[in-house]
């Protein structure tokens, strides 16, 4: 699925968002705009908003109420992403869809969080691959790490155990004190 409409409201009920999710090689375009919630009179020219890959955290489908009640909430790294569309809070926002589009929703949202995750793969790749370049000329081998911090003054083992045992017999030793003491 391409494309997917969505709804919400905004500024506490007297305006609505109408709007179209679609996913993109940039990533997950939003086109939408904000109209009176009252008479549905006044309205917003429409707007573009392109959220990366990279900026998705996650995106999941829900049922709702009911499951009368669908949306998709997003959620990004950067609250500067959604900057300029309403109601969007904590970098998460809610888009509200209608009970016949809840299929082609679901299946969308699978979509967009597939190619979310094969970007992120790809990303690590991309930084694994450049941790492992060769070093450059002027690249000098860390110092040595100095004798306090040898493997040495590690405890031992049986030093670990006989502080246990320690601890275990002076549990005993309370224990019996105040058997004795009642």
């Amino acid at each position: 699925m391409d494309s997917v409409p969505f709804h919400f409201e905004a500024f506490g009920g007297l305006g609505e968002v109408l709007g179209l999710a679609r996913a993109d090689q940039a990533g997950l375009v939003l086109q939408f705009s904000t109209r009176d919630a009252l008479f549905g009179v006044l309205k917003s020219p429409t707007r573009n908003l392109c959220i990366g890959y990279e900026d998705l955290l996650s995106v999941r489908f829900r049922s709702g109420f009911l499951w009368m009640t669908p949306h998709i909430e997003l959620r990004v790294r950067n609250l500067d992403v959604l900057g300029d569309l309403p109601e969007s809070s904590e970098g998460r926002v809610c888009l509200s869809l209608r009970w016949r589009d809840r299929r082609d929703a679901q299946a969308f949202a699978a979509d967009l969080d597939q190619l979310r995750a094969h970007r992120r793969i790809l990303q690590l790749d991309r930084a694994l691959d450049a941790m492992g370049a060769p070093r450059p000329s002027d690249w000098r081998e860390p110092p040595p790490q100095p004798a306090c911090l040898a493997d040495s003054t590690l405890p031992t083992e049986s030093a670990q155990t006989g502080y246990q045992s320690r601890k275990r017999h002076d549990r005993v030793d309370y224990d019996a004190e105040n058997r004795l003491s009642t």
